[in-house]
């Protein structure tokens, strides 16, 4: 058979499993994760933006556009809220996938169940599915894209999208190795749009284009049944022929569901910025903690990460509040300005020209160390009385069993982003409803 029949045999059979409550657990959690930042990116200038250009041509439907009375077509929908839910990077991430899976997986999904009338177990199915998925494709041609400049989140959690709404829609095998084919051709996203309201945008698009994909799949439409493997195939275009290994797709799917690794967890972020910056960003602030010192008497912080890590944060001098995400040595200053980062660093243009954390961020340096872990982060602290103070972080926090969120953080995190959208009290209300699986209301 060839690859795309043997993953989409591989796929739905896992998909037929009884879940454990556990599993279940995991993906409610990140699903109401993706909803709060969805309705707090929902109200930002891009996703205003999007909808000034979409809307007007968008046909109506039953799917939600988040934080908005509009119901349109699923296929807009999927665009409007995948945009939304990345505008603010404050989504999940994966380190199997390099890149973010639940708005890979939850945009398309969400828009497909509204059209169907779908709610509960079907919808924490159909994730589970999208997010083994996502792991399975991060593992067949990650970290090597990640590497190469194409943007995981989308050039490979396309597929996870794509297996979410087969699951969802009941899809028969050759019906999903034909959506699967077809985002062959669909797949995309370059790293350098990072820190720009493009790298949401096809974030939406690879949303729009996972619906699209399973919905010609349902009406007979034909793609290259060798879509993988071919020499001008997926594999050997996105990757090289040395770069992929086909075989986490075409396996048999019958260990522990990945969203229960403990090695490689699903990535909560308790700071809206790039995850690469969190482990930094923890040792800054237990530096300011430990030391008190004030930022007039630091002299210079330097921060090493991972060689994976450094290209993209390495930004000294960001445009805007919304490169800002990208940019080490702004959330650095940031934070140490102001003793934590909140979703207004990131947008307010007031802050972001703030003049102690502009003289703070111009003595911030990044640098590479030499450890195999990709989270881990050295931070060195220089005072202006020549007092050095350094701090070790293994990973951010939530990166692993031993290293845990506080509790309660992803509730408040929930109820801050969607009471940008919502009253306060509808936005504790509506988290109270998503703890039960109710995703329609």
């Amino acid at each position: 058979m060839t690859i795309a029949r043997q993953f989409a045999a591989s796929l739905l059979a896992f998909s037929r499993q009884r879940f454990s409550a556990a599993a279940q657990e995991q993906a409610r959690t990140a699903i109401i994760d993706t909803l709060g930042v969805t309705l707090a990116g929902g109200v930002q200038d891009g996703a205003t933006k999007l909808r000034r250009v979409i809307t007007p041509g968008a046909a109506a439907g039953k799917s939600r556009v988040f934080g908005t009375g509009l119901r349109l077509n699923a296929l807009d929908a999927a665009l409007l809220n995948g945009t939304s839910a990345h505008l603010l990077d404050f989504d999940d991430s994966n380190s199997w996938l390099h890149g973010h899976i639940s708005v890979a997986v939850l945009p398309a999904l969400l828009a497909l169940a509204d059209e169907h009338e779908l709610n509960g177990e079907a919808v924490l199915r159909a994730y589970l599915a999208g997010y083994e998925t996502a792991v399975r494709m991060g593992k067949a041609v990650s970290p090597f894209q990640y590497r190469h400049g194409w943007h995981p989140t989308t050039s490979v959690g396309i597929f996870a999208g794509v297996a979410a709404c087969a699951v969802l829609l009941d899809l028969n095998e050759a019906q999903t190795a034909t959506a699967l084919s077809i985002c062959a051709s669909l797949a995309s996203g370059i790293k350098s749009n990072f820190g720009s309201q493009t790298k949401a945008l096809v974030v939406g698009q690879a949303a729009r284009s996972a619906v699209l994909a399973v919905r010609l799949a349902q009406e007979g439409f034909s793609a290259g049944q060798t879509a993988f493997e071919h020499h001008h195939g997926y594999f050997n275009v996105f990757n090289g022929s040395d770069n992929a290994d086909s075989t986490p797709l075409t396996e048999p799917w019958t260990a522990t569901p990945h969203i229960l690794d403990t090695a490689k967890p699903n990535n909560f972020k308790y700071f809206s910025c790039c995850y690469a910056i969190l482990s930094p960003l923890d040792g800054v602030l237990a530096l300011r903690e430990q030391t008190g010192l004030r930022p007039q008497e630091v002299e210079h912080i330097d921060v090493q990460v991972h060689p994976i890590r450094f290209p993209h944060i390495n930004i000294p001098q960001p445009e805007n509040p919304l490169a800002g995400k990208f940019s080490l040595h702004y959330c650095v200053a940031r934070a140490f300005v102001g003793g934590t980062l909140t979703l207004d660093d990131f947008i307010d243009t007031a802050r972001f020209a703030d003049p102690a954390t502009q003289r703070l961020m111009h003595n911030v340096t990044l640098s590479c160390h030499d450890e195999a872990t990709t989270h881990s982060a050295y931070v060195t602290l220089t005072a202006t009385d020549g007092r050095q103070f350094h701090q070790f972080v293994a990973g951010a926090r939530g990166s692993s069993v031993d290293n845990s969120l506080p509790e309660g953080l992803l509730a408040e995190k929930f109820v801050d982003c969607a009471s940008r959208a919502l009253s306060r009290d509808e936005a504790q209300a509506l988290y109270q409803r998503l703890l039960a699986d109710d995703y329609l209301q």
